[in-house]
This record gives structure tokens, C-alpha cells and sequence, in this order.
């Protein structure tokens, strides 16, 4: 199968990987790795990414840290020497690709992270979801059952800024107004 893209080579694939990784403010799981550099390029798949990263602590220019029981990496002070010096090998096109996907891969887990929720049960059929977007907002509504609970933590983790538009709608609208149309 021809792969079509700039990169193709491990070590462009290297480059690739420590420039998207000097984007990030924070340590990030190979997964996130995953997702912030293939959307870069399409000259080289999984396996040659995999490959190529986990090459990359054994040299130094990544730490592998644990981080509640998950792995994550950060670029090492090597890591940023090695890309200063090697920026300009990765085409533009690749380096304005890494740093939109950056921005997007940082907005997603920053928002993540703002949005909590929890289950507290005081009885067999009663219980609270508290479902809360840090600093934005948060709702607690009473379920019945835990099915409903993770039917309401899925929901909100999905869609919780529009669900508070939605709310914000409904407790800015003037129901007053729509009182006195009903009953002239």
C-alpha cells in the first residue's frame, strides 16, 4: 500500500514526534501521542510511529513518568535540543499540522479535566449525580437506579457545554411574558 505524505523515515518520524511533543505544556499519555501526530501526516502508520517512539526514552529525549497508574511522557531538555536543531527538516506543512493538532489534543484534555462528575447513594432507589464543569457550573438531580447515573455521567461528560447552554437558555428565558400571553 503506497502511503502518500512528507514523513517517512524513523528518524523524521522521531522529529515529528519531539516537536509535537515541545507543543505540549504538560506530560501525555502515548495514546495522546498517537492522536496529536497522525492527524500530521500520512506518510507513515501506527506501527512505524510506535516503533519510533518508544525508542525515544532509551535515548534521552523523552522521560516515561507514572502518573496514577498510567504512563506518561514529557520531552526531556535533550529532546528540545535535538528539535531546535532539526526543526526546519520537518516540512512546514507537517510543523503547521502538529501545531493545530496540538491546540486541538490541549483544549480536549483541559476540558476533560474540568468536567467532573460523581454518584452519592443514600438509598437502594435514591441516589444523586452531581455533574459539575469547573468554575462554569455545576447540577445535582436524583436518579433511581445506577443505570440512570451513568446514563446522566456519559451524557454530561459528552456534552456538558451543551447542556449548559440549554440551561442557561431555559433560566434566562421570560416566562413571565409567556404567563400573560396565555392568560389575557
Amino acid at each position: 500500500m503506497a502511503r502518500y505524505g512528507f514523513i517517512h523515515s524513523k528518524e523524521d518520524i522521531k522529529f515529528l514526534i519531539l516537536f509535537a511533543m515541545d507543543l505540549l505544556p504538560f506530560p501525555v499519555s502515548f495514546s495522546t501521542i498517537v492522536d496529536l501526530t497522525t492527524w500530521c501526516d500520512e506518510g507513515f502508520g501506527y506501527f512505524e510511529l510506535s516503533e519510533a517512539f518508544y525508542e525515544l526514552p532509551s535515548t534521552g529525549h523523552i522521560a516515561e513518568q507514572d502518573s496514577t497508574g498510567e504512563k506518561v511522557y514529557a520531552i526531556t531538555d535533550k529532546g528540545r535540543e535535538a528539535i531546535r536543531i532539526f526543526e526546519k527538516q520537518l516540512p512546514y506543512p507537517v510543523r503547521e499540522a502538529a501545531q493545530r493538532s496540538a491546540l486541538r489534543v490541549v483544549r480536549q484534555i483541559r476540558r476533560d479535566a474540568a468536567i467532573h462528575t460523581a454518584v452519592a447513594e443514600h438509598s437502594p432507589n435514591d441516589l444523586t449525580v452531581r455533574m459539575e464543569m469547573e468554575q462554569v457550573f455545576a447540577i445535582e438531580m436524583n436518579v433511581v437506579n445506577h443505570s440512570q447515573a451513568a446514563l446522566l455521567e456519559k451524557t454530561f461528560k459528552a456534552n456538558a457545554e451543551a447542556i449548559y447552554q440549554v440551561l442557561l437558555s431555559a433560566m434566562t428565558e421570560n416566562y413571565e411574558s409567556e404567563k400573560e400571553d396565555k392568560n389575557p
